[in-house]
Order: structure tokens, then sequence, then C-alpha cells
């Protein structure tokens, strides 16, 4: 086997059409990359004068002149074909050797199983246990099952199908989750797809979910993908969410007033009058919520005439499939749930423009436990969507230089 240096359009020409394409391995992830400080460079496996493989490589300086190079979600190849693998770990723990790497990091996006909503096992893969032999006879060291985020990358991701009519995909999402959808949009909770680049505005949402990434990141990110990156912001309507609360109040006070009338009828009596006073409470409580809501619809008209950004996200498009990168709203407007409104318009959105898949991204893989803490709401939307959960394989470092590797792994991974 010979490793031989690509160009980005080789290297974009094979990665695109490889079973494991993914916008991580594309030329426009690696140039995104350089604006984080790290370095690339695109290799390819020849045998017989014929490509079976490639990567894009992530790089960085660790301590004097060594370094560790990341292949985000692995090498382009196949990995059950042992001989292959065989070869193209020899190939590059000879070649970066020499460049002293004491590492490198793959995450393959590997699929051990497929789980529903629930976290049952709806599918396994066959090829799986061949699929880890081969990586651990060929010295790679499996970081894991882990079930959050202990990896560079999820481990655990939901994709809803969009191969199935948009009825069938409304039909099969929890009804509680329409209810809110319903209830959301009635609050005015509106998306907006943005077609002006403005990453201030985005970025702005965005650290106050993750502050680890600063704004030249997503930058970069437009600079690349400009052609497939899509930006959205998620509004409150302001006219129709104060319309709509009159409506709801005024039509829920004519409702109480009937049912105190009918409380005052002396004639009803026994179950049908303890039937009537329960109605009533419930209108009572009813009538305080919508009152409260009037008047914070109100409020909020006036200080913000027409409407109110609440969030921001974007996807990124890929292939067939599109992927939700990140999504964050201010607080004290997550009572308006605008997380259920922005993904059911992306799902219309990107199954009406023909994609077969989208990716919700990360979830957590503990199915078990009925409070997940600050995941609570990661797995609880995302996955009433009716969502299959892949369980991709995880993450495996190769060691070439073990006192390095073992010096200097902890300090990367908290970097």
């Amino acid at each position: 086997m010979k490793i031989v240096a690509l160009t980005k359009e080789e290297f974009d020409l094979f990665a695109y059409q490889h079973k494991y394409s993914t916008y991580y391995q594309t030329s426009s992830y690696a140039e995104t990359s350089r604006y984080e400080g790290l370095n690339t460079f695109y290799v390819g496996f020849v045998e017989d004068d014929h490509l079976v493989g490639a990567t894009l490589f992530l790089y960085k300086n660790i301590y004097m002149y060594y370094k560790y190079a990341y292949a985000p979600r692995g090498f382009l190849i196949d990995y059950t074909d042992a001989k292959l693998l065989l070869n193209v770990t020899k190939g590059l723990i000879n070649l970066l050797k020499k460049q002293h790497y004491a590492f490198i990091k793959i995450d393959p996006p590997i699929i051990c199983s497929e789980r529903d909503k629930n976290g049952n096992i709806i599918y396994f893969s066959n090829t799986i246990n061949t699929i880890l032999k081969n990586l651990k006879d060929n010295r790679y060291r499996h970081q894991g099952f882990n079930k959050y985020f202990e990896n560079y990358k999820p481990r655990l991701i939901a994709f809803v199908n969009l191969q199935n009519s948009l009825k069938s995909i409304y039909e099969k999402i929890d009804g509680d989750a329409k209810n809110i959808i319903d209830e959301s949009v009635k609050c005015g909770v509106e998306i907006a797809q943005d077609l002006n680049g403005n990453i201030d505005e985005l970025y702005k949402f965005i650290t106050l979910k993750n502050k680890r990434r600063k704004k030249r990141y997503y930058v970069g990110l437009f600079n690349n993908f400009k052609n497939n990156m899509e930006i959205f912001f998620i509004n409150i309507n302001t006219d129709t969410y104060l319309k709509n609360m009159k409506a709801l109040y005024d039509n829920e006070s004519i409702h109480n007033e009937e049912l105190a009338s009918l409380v005052q009828d002396s004639s009803i009596i026994g179950n049908e009058k303890q039937t009537i006073i329960n109605q009533k409470m419930d209108s009572d409580t009813k009538l305080n919520y919508y009152k409260n809501e009037l008047v914070y619809a109100t409020t909020l008209s006036k200080n913000y005439p027409n409407y109110i950004t609440i969030g921001s996200g974007f996807t990124i498009k890929h292939n067939k499939g599109v992927e939700l990168i990140i999504d964050s709203y201010k607080e004290e407007y997550l009572k308006f749930n605008p997380r259920f409104v922005l993904i059911w318009e992306l799902i219309k959105k990107y199954k009406n423009e023909g994609f077969l898949y989208l990716n919700l991204n990360a979830v957590v893989g503990d199915f078990s436990k009925e409070d997940l803490g600050k995941y609570n709401t990661l797995n609880n939307i995302k996955l009433k969507f009716n969502s299959t959960v892949m369980e991709y394989v995880g993450e495996f470092d190769l060691v070439i230089n073990e006192h390095i590797y073992t010096k200097f792994k902890e300090k990367i991974e908290k970097k």
C-alpha cells in the first residue's frame, strides 16, 4: 500500500461518495478548523493504483516537536477489511512516527445499534464485532461505550427519517409534542431563515449555551460552508401573541360566566351540579392563566412592537442529510418551548427539499433514568419526534509514542 498526499479537490471527490461521508471529512471543515489554530492535511490509501481510502487529519503540537493527529469521524475506509486496516495502520505509523506524532485519534460513524425513543434496540450491526476485533488487533485503544459527552464528538445521535410522507412523519410525533407546538405557535413563536449571514447575532445566542468556541470559528463555518450552512432565528411575533391571548381570555371569560350561572341554578342538583362545579374550578384556573398571559403579552408587545428574537440555530446540509449543529435560546423565554417549533419547521423544510434525514445531534445514552438532570430537555425534546438513536462505536486512539501519549493525553482532552 502507498500513502499519498491528496489535493482538496481529490479528497472531496472521494469523500463525498464514501459510505462514511460526513461534513467533518471535507475540505470545508478542514479550512474551518484552521480558524481554531489547527493544521490540516489529506492523505489517500492506494492499492494497485486504486484509491481505496482517504482521510482528513487535523493536527497540533502538544510538547516540543511532538504532535497528535485527529481524523474527525474517522478514516474513510472499509473497517471490515482486516487486511486493508492492517496496511493503513502500518503505513500511517511508519509515516507519522518519522514526523513525531504521539498518537492518532479516530471516531468513525460506524453504527453499533439503532434504538427507539425508549432505548430499545431495533437494529444491531452484524459486522460490529468484526470491526471491533480488527481495530483491537491493530492496537487501536477503544475509549469505551460511554453514554454522555466524554468524547470529542457525541456517540449517540438522534435522527428523524424524512423518507416518509410529511403526514406520516407528523402522525408519529408524540401527542404532547404536537400540543406543545400548537400552543407555542399560538404564543407567536415563529422561525425565520437568515439570508444575510448575520454571524454576530447568531453568536450572541450561541454563547448562551457554548462559550468554548470563539466567534471566528462560526465565521469560518459560514465562509467555508456558505452554500450549505443555513442560519435561523427564533422569534416571538408579539402581535400574534397578544391577539391570541386576548381571544383565549375573552372566550374563557364567556365560558366562565356561563358556568357561574349554572352553578347558581337551583334546578341542577346531585352529580350534575358537582360536575359543573368542577368545570367552573377548571375554568377559573384557565381564566387566571390567560389573564396573566394577556398582561405579559401586552407588556411584551409594548416593549417589542412586531417581534422579539429569542433564539438562534444553524444547520449544515451534506450529501443526503441535514444536521442541526446547535440551537440556543434566552432562558427567560424557554416557557414558549421554541425548540419544538424549530425542529418541526426544519422537518417540514428539509422534507420538502428532498433530504432523507434530519440529524438532531447528540442525545444521552442512559435511557433507564427518568431524571437526567441537565440533560432532561436534550432527550425529552429530540426523542419526541419519533427519532431513531444511532449508537456509534466510539473513539479509538492509535498510540505511536507511549511516553508522550501517557504524559499529555489528559492535557490534550481538556482543551
